[in-house]
């Protein structure tokens, strides 16, 4: 085969091949700010993968990753590259301030400090440490120094989004990807469970076998990242609903096979996919807390939409009836009622054992015993008829609390009223469906925390930590639909 001689480059193009050769190039070439945004989606599907990034070695890789990619962005930010709207800065000012009190007072948690000093801060720290002129905050320093690291993932992750995810298309995009990450968790947890391989992360299961765990170790956390997608989900949906009535029954003829040949489909299906795998956990809580969350988030947006929507309560409908009756009787929702049923003995005692453990905050109200020291402190407190060794607290609110002291814990509770504050301006009717959407599933991620941290400790784990703080970051993102996309807004709208 003979290939024609290329022709010569004209050394001084005209100007209409210039203006092709530029536009081919632009269409062609990935831009910096695109290239960190496709990584930032690619971390949020690693970090579940390796055990929930729940042990030393995927921490690192999880922190080298976030930081990576935001020294990247910081870099080509300092030349000019990329940009940040102001709008978005002065709005996730004081929630950027509030997420960084974690890692930096987990850092001055670990710094070598006067006794005399310590033994006012905190008298039972002072108490429990060897001898020593210069002693830490914290009872256990290598357990807070791990705690920083995850601290400061979460803060990455939060101000990633806020940074990259500069548009309604791209927050979208963000929730396909949790979508995406929360199927695969559920196919996979489910084929173990049904087929009896019951593998994790590259390694037989050793804990959770007979219930979907996916590819972390605790059926629970499982649940709770199953949640925080289910959400995701939905409001993808809920950005896709149409405000507008079929006129004719041609209409409705027409508007049902376009919704049949929609991406609707595809999300309604992984949502039943992982519903299917959130009943197959057994997590009752996780179960509990997923459908008190999305009942809440519908009255939300019902009310925050001044009106009654069918679709909406068609699509919530659907969830509750198709999914937890239908679906959830054939994949082992009797199982599910019976752990409900026979909960008492063992929730008396795991409260039992929260009564002891709020001993600790008793005794470090103040500067904490120490991020990520629960496990080393409660030894303390614990009663010689107390099963087992308990890492965590099963009680995400103690936990941070005994760990971080009661000023951080308050913090962190200003920076949740300000998510929902952002959550339901979002659901305002005046929205674009895109922002209605992101607020819907802002609303149901809150309810599920609150409630599933009380008797679990979700917010221990890395993988579901980061992903809640990234959703969290939604909230103050710039999610305006582009010029192209405005049908569904009003002329005068502008987001406050």
């Amino acid at each position: 085969m003979v290939l024609p001689a290329a022709t010569p480059a004209s050394p001084h193009p005209t100007g209409s091949d210039s203006g092709v050769a530029t536009a081919t190039a632009t269409a062609t070439a990935v831009s910096p700010d695109r290239l960190l945004f496709l990584l930032l989606l690619a971390l949020i599907i690693w970090a579940p993968l390796p055990f929930g990034s729940n042990r030393p070695w995927a921490l690192s890789l999880l922190a080298l990753g976030a930081m990576g990619i935001l020294a990247a962005w910081l870099v080509l930010w300092g030349v000019g590259r990329v940009a940040v709207s102001r709008r978005v800065v002065k709005r996730a000012g004081w929630p950027l301030a509030l997420l960084a009190l974690m890692p930096l007072w987990a850092l001055v948690q670990t710094l070598p400090l006067p006794r005399e000093l310590v033994a006012v801060l905190s008298p039972r720290a002072e108490y429990l440490h060897l001898p020593g002129s210069w002693i830490p905050l914290s009872v256990d320093v290598a357990g807070t120094r791990l705690f920083m690291f995850n601290a400061v993932i979460c803060w990455c992750g939060f101000a990633l989004v806020l940074a990259l995810v500069n548009s309604a298309k791209r927050a979208q995009i963000l929730l396909w990807t949790l979508v995406a990450s929360g199927s695969f968790q559920a196919i996979y947890g489910s084929l173990m469970v049904l087929t009896g391989l019951e593998w994790g992360f590259l390694v037989e299961k050793y804990s959770g076998t007979g219930v979907a765990t996916g590819t972390f170790v605790n059926r629970n956390h499982m649940a709770g990242y199953l949640v925080m997608c289910l959400a995701a989900g939905t409001g993808l949906l809920l950005s896709q609903l149409s405000s507008e009535s079929a006129t004719s029954l041609r209409d409705f003829t027409r508007r049902t096979l376009n919704a049949l040949m929609s991406s609707k489909v595809i999300v309604r299906l992984l949502l039943a996919i992982m519903v299917i795998a959130l009943v197959l956990t057994r997590s009752r809580m996780g179960n509990v807390a997923f459908f008190a969350a999305l009942a809440v988030a519908g009255l939300v947006a019902i009310y925050c939409g001044r009106k009654i929507s069918l679709k909406l309560v068609v699509l919530i409908a659907s969830l509750f009836i198709i999914d937890l009756v239908i679906v959830g009787q054939w994949f082992g929702l009797n199982q599910l009622v019976e752990r409900l049923e026979t909960a008492a003995p063992e929730s008396e005692y795991r409260l039992a054992v929260q009564g002891r453990g709020s001993n600790v905050l008793a005794d470090f109200p103040l500067t904490g015993s120490g991020g990520g020291s629960y496990h080393s402190v409660f030894t303390y407190y614990q009663d010689a008829g107390d099963w087992g060794f308990y890492r965590h607290a099963h009680n995400d609110y103690l936990e941070i609390a005994s760990e971080m002291g009661i000023p951080v814990f308050l913090g962190l509770g200003v920076f949740c009223l300000l998510v929902l504050y952002r959550a339901l301006q979002l659901q305002r009717q005046d929205h674009s469906r895109v922002q209605r959407g992101m607020g819907f599933t802002l609303v149901m991620v809150l309810v599920w925390m609150l409630v599933h941290s009380t008797v679990d400790f979700n917010l221990q784990i890395p993988a579901n930590n980061v992903t809640l703080c990234m959703i969290f970051a939604l909230a103050f993102a710039n999610i305006l639909p582009s010029s192209t996309h405005r049908q569904s807004i009003t002329d005068g709208f502008s987001d406050h």
